[in-house]
């Protein structure tokens, strides 16, 4: 089984993706009703979760519409590996099913612009040894911090899991990305406001193009920032 799993993975990073972890459902007991494995695949036993990650000079430095060029490519890419994957695991004769990266999900507030994907990928990227939430609730890997963006698949396919990262990645004194919000929308216990951020966020360009700009806490956070660019993409 962990020659199986070693191959899983391999298959995916050759795919494209730069981590990939495996997490089992039996962890996300404490996930929303509707949001766990078994919602997406009734008999869902392991979670497959993949990450790209963010050049460093796009969120540091480039301009909102190149960084929404970046993370539309992401996404896709990662909707790509995750489809993949899944016809991979189909081939062996097990049940698969890839959760969007991105778009579409049901769960939306319009008031609140709140929503919740069918799975939480950060949530299941930490289930899988992947790193750890930080306090601006996006995910912070030890390779590249908090600059990468997630997918996962769903299987009845049973691995063993992944071993969780135990390290706290995100200081306990560091609030770099709470003073960093231009709207000041990250409070405590990992919560942020999300129409604030949203509403900050979505510029409506010139030509009509509407687009995420703003990612000041993604900037600020230190973690990853030193050797992402010499790390390799590897399974953990």
């Amino acid at each position: 089984m962990e020659d199986l799993k070693s191959r899983i993975k391999e298959f995916a990073l050759s795919e494209g993706a730069d981590l990939v972890g495996i997490a089992t459902a039996r962890r996300f007991h404490g996930a929303p009703n509707s949001h766990k494995p078994k919602d997406i695949l009734l008999e869902a036993r392991t979670v497959i979760v993949c990450a790209k990650r963010v050049p460093n000079s796009v969120v540091m430095e480039g301009p909102g519409t190149s960084y929404q060029s970046v993370m539309t490519i992401l996404y896709h890419e990662l909707d790509l590996i995750a489809y993949k994957l899944a016809i991979h695991l189909q081939q062996q004769g097990l049940a698969a099913i890839p959760v969007p990266s991105d778009d579409p999900y049901y769960d939306w507030n319009p008031d609140e612009l709140h929503g919740r994907g069918d799975l939480s990928h950060k949530h299941a990227a930490q289930a899988a040894g992947l790193g750890r939430l930080g306090r601006n609730s996006l995910l912070i890997t030890p390779e590249f911090g908090n600059r990468v963006n997630l997918v996962s698949v769903v299987t009845n396919l049973d691995l063993e899991p992944d071993p969780l990262v135990e390290e706290e990645l995100c200081p306990s004194k560091c609030i770099l990305c709470v003073e960093s919000c231009p709207v000041k929308a990250i409070g405590d216990d990992q919560q942020v406001n999300q129409r604030a951020c949203r509403s900050h966020s979505l510029v409506k360009l010139p030509k009509g193009q509407i687009i995420y700009s703003c990612r000041e806490c993604r900037k600020v956070c230190p973690i990853g920032v030193a050797h992402s660019s010499q790390t390799e993409g590897r399974g953990k």
